[in-house]
């Protein structure tokens, strides 16, 4: 060592005293881009930023707000026309909806969302009478093709919590009655339709489907183009029987939830095909006409799930909503409960009008004219997830 130098010794970095937990619960305050490029910074916070054990703090597994809603309709040439609504005012679309990156895709139409993901049925060309089934992530544009072609469109709903899990899971209910997919039966069907006879389930993790039969008593019929919700390991749809029916991801525990209704002798009979349940602060939601006033909107709430107890949020008169006395599932449909916050979206009308109303200061608010053409009531809420993994994708 010459003369007079001075050692130097490398004096640890401040960031490296900090424990595990704590640095994690410092990163669950970064937005999703920041903390993407934190993991550059080391081998460690990378493994940390990754880990399993931290998917409900980080803010990678964090869904964002609701951006909006997919659509379709129809060009002059009756060709499908994909589209999206944004539920800012003046906002522009976050994704392309016509998804250009699906693979050997023709023709599409979305069967389902949950949780950032969507559930498309993928036709080769638009010819094409069979189909496949694909999962993607419109915002990171990930896709993962599910093994097997169909032809019948029974219902078919996605399951998936970010939170909990990279592995999604799809359900696609065997029912008696279901059409093939040019709208033909292959033979009379003296049951009637709808009636669920058991489930297929993919699961991500294992990559096969698996079959399980209707593990109740009763034979419940799924109300046509009902809502899915997951929830506690659930996929939760709206049946005819008045009763909201539950299947686990394995197949293996079914259960029902009655649907709740006022003790009025006299009590109109409200038709559960216009009713509607969603998801809306961790708890289960459900909406309809109310029993005894038919011109009024109830929303109940379960607030404790293993009770099976609706509890009874909001209601308001149709009067107010609309300056008119209408009727649920004629002339207007809900189309979402917002995630985070108490308001209910709703298309109003012929001309298919997109409009909100919050339940809390009672204002209801114009956000997008989706036009005479639109294919149906029905619309596919978005709510963007920026995690870089679908399990199995590409």
């Amino acid at each position: 060592m010459v003369s007079g130098s001075k050692e130097i010794r490398r004096q640890p970095k401040p960031v490296d005293r900090l424990t595990e937990d704590l640095l994690v619960q410092i990163l669950s305050r970064v937005p999703y881009k920041s903390l993407c490029r934190f993991k550059c910074v080391s081998r460690s916070w990378r493994s940390i930023i990754s880990h399993p054990d931290h998917r409900k703090v980080l803010s990678q597994y964090h869904l964002q707000d609701l951006a909006g809603f997919l659509y379709s309709t129809h060009d002059h040439n009756f060709s499908f026309v994909h589209n999206f609504a944004t539920v800012s005012l003046g906002g522009r679309p976050i994704i392309n909806p016509s998804l250009p990156f699906l693979p050997n895709c023709g023709l599409f139409n979305i069967a389902d969302s949950c949780n950032g993901l969507l559930l498309c049925r993928c036709f080769a060309t638009t010819d094409s009478l069979a189909f496949t089934y694909v999962v993607c992530n419109p915002a990171t544009e990930k896709w993962v093709v599910l093994p097997g072609w169909f032809k019948k469109i029974p219902t078919a709903r996605l399951g998936f919590d970010p939170a909990v899990s990279s592995h999604f899971h799809v359900f696609q209910f065997v029912e008696y009655g279901v059409p093939n997919s040019d709208g033909l039966m292959d033979a009379p069907d003296v049951r009637g339709d709808g009636h669920v006879q058991g489930v297929e389930i993919y699961s991500s993790k294992t990559g096969v489907w698996s079959h399980k039969d209707n593990g109740l008593e009763l034979v419940p019929r799924i109300v046509s183009d009902s809502k899915s919700v997951f929830v506690n390991g659930f996929l939760h749809l709206l049946a005819m029987e008045f009763l909201v029916l539950a299947v686990d991801v394995e197949g293996t525990t079914w259960r029902v939830i009655p649907l709740p209704h006022d003790d009025y002798e006299d009590a109109l009979f409200i038709n559960t095909n216009a009713g509607f349940i969603d998801l809306s602060q961790g708890c289960l939601y459900f909406a309809n006409s109310d029993d005894y006033e038919e011109c009024k909107l109830s929303i109940w709430v379960l607030e404790d799930y293993s009770s099976e107890v609706w509890v009874l949020k909001h209601n308001v008169r149709y009067l107010n909503l609309f300056g008119v006395n209408v009727y649920l599932g004629q002339y207007y449909h809900i189309v979402a409960i917002h995630p985070e916050r108490s308001t209910i979206f709703l298309v109003y009308g012929h001309g298919k009008v997109l409009m909100s109303y919050e339940m809390d200061s009672g204002k209801v608010q114009f956000i997008h004219d989706l036009g005479h053409v639109t294919d149906g009531p029905y619309l596919v809420p978005y709510v963007p997830l920026y995690s870089e993994s679908l399990a199995d994708g590409y």
